[in-house]
């Protein structure tokens, strides 16, 4: 399918959505929910919040449907929306929940598992450090393999700007991971 095309087939789908064809809004559903939900869950380390920011974000969609032009595709601009609440929820919840310390005693775990945890727990809490946008960029980046194109029109920033960002998220990166 030719980018003119997706983005009609995308616009009709929003449209019938709105409409309230159930068929329709299951598979915008389809498309959306999962993806945007890994993505907030990555910005925010918190399932609850990530939960919270992407209903907000389907809110917003229903709302702004209208002005969908097809200058990117319906899951680019959505992960726009949820970038933006992702942002706002940072920003008026400084707060974050500590990730889980290893000394439960109804668990019993093997070396390689504990290892694994703290090297994971090291890795999130460098990534916290980062500035929000610096953490949402290197997350769609890493983990949603985005081109700094495809971030640029996420973040509303020009190419040159996202790759800056990104090389300024990895150094920084870098020498948290190194200080340990």
């Amino acid at each position: 399918m030719n980018e003119v095309s997706t983005w009609m087939a995308e616009r009709e789908l929003l449209r019938l959505s709105k409409q309230g064809n159930a068929e329709a809004v299951r598979g915008l559903m389809h498309l959306l929910i999962k993806p945007a939900h890994a993505l907030a869950w990555r910005i925010l380390r918190n399932q609850d919040a990530a939960e919270e920011v992407v209903q907000e974000a389907v809110f917003q969609l229903w709302r702004s449907a209208e002005q969908f032009e097809g200058q990117s595709s319906l899951r680019t601009y959505f992960n726009k929306i949820v970038m933006r609440e992702c942002h706002a929820f940072i920003r008026h919840n400084r707060s974050h929940e500590d990730i889980d310390m290893l000394d439960s005693a109804d668990e019993v775990m093997s070396d390689f598992q504990i290892d694994l945890r703290l090297h994971q727990e090291i890795i999130h809490q460098a990534l916290e450090s980062l500035s929000s946008k610096q953490r949402m960029a290197l997350v769609l980046w890493a983990f949603h393999d985005m081109t700094a194109v495809d971030i640029g029109q996420v973040m509303e920033l020009k190419k040159n700007a996202v790759d800056q960002l990104l090389w300024r998220a990895k150094n920084a990166l870098r020498e948290k991971l190194t200080e340990r």
